[in-house]
């Protein structure tokens, strides 16, 4: 399970988050919504050891966000804005994060070609990625949070600003996922997209969870 109990976290005295906790589990999708400004970004980025909280606790498989290069191994994070080298082609890139992740020869080749598989990449993965529409390189984004096939997948507007088309392959990809026992995070404005594959959705609201909804699936 992913634990989140009673975080808090500020900037300069500005409280952004006030005692948010909430739990799931693997094998679901859950989906957390608000305004700008609610301390949505600043919670998945706590969630992904990139931000460390001011107070409360966050554990992964009994795993505290503490033990850092442990929890770090189980979790993917696909942030809103490509996190990938426009010169490499698809591969390469994720090629590069396989390897962050410690993978090489044969095991970092069968990470590389599932992720692909698995975002719907493996047409263009030869494509330098600066030459890939908006689409596809949120798609190449989202693979390489896939890479090696963590137990949590937390995504931050994973489609924002691009097509149906490729809007409809992400969150198939997103429902595969949850499929195969993943646990998928995802922060979006979109409700009624979010309706469509969450088995529950968060609605912070300065700071705290303002709403909760679970759907039954």
């Amino acid at each position: 399970m992913l634990i989140a109990e009673n975080i808090h976290k500020g900037y300069k005295r500005e409280p952004v988050l006030c005692g948010v906790s909430f739990s799931m589990r693997p094998a679901t999708i859950l989906g957390i919504c608000g305004s700008n400004g609610a301390g949505k970004t600043t919670l998945i980025h706590i969630l992904a050891s990139i931000l460390p909280a001011d107070s409360g606790q966050v554990s992964l498989m009994g795993i505290p966000v503490s033990q850092a290069r442990r929890y770090r191994t189980m979790v993917g994070f696909v942030p809103q804005h490509i996190a990938l080298a426009a010169n490499l082609t698809v591969r390469q890139n994720l090629v590069f994060w396989a390897s962050l992740r410690g993978l090489n020869g044969r095991p970092l080749k069968q990470a590389v070609d599932a992720a692909a598989d698995m975002a719907n990449v493996t047409a263009f993965l030869n494509k330098p990625l600066g030459r890939c529409s908006g689409g596809m390189a949120k798609r190449a984004n989202l693979a390489a949070g896939l890479v090696g096939f963590p137990g949590l997948i937390l995504l931050d507007e994973p489609t924002a600003g691009i097509d149906e088309e490729n809007r409809d392959l992400i969150l198939r990809t997103l429902m595969d996922l949850r499929r195969q026992g993943c646990m998928v995070l995802m922060v979006n404005h979109y409700l009624q997209e979010m309706a469509q594959v969450c088995d529950r959705i968060i609605t912070l609201r300065d700071g705290i969870i303002a709403e909760a909804d679970a759907h039954d699936r």
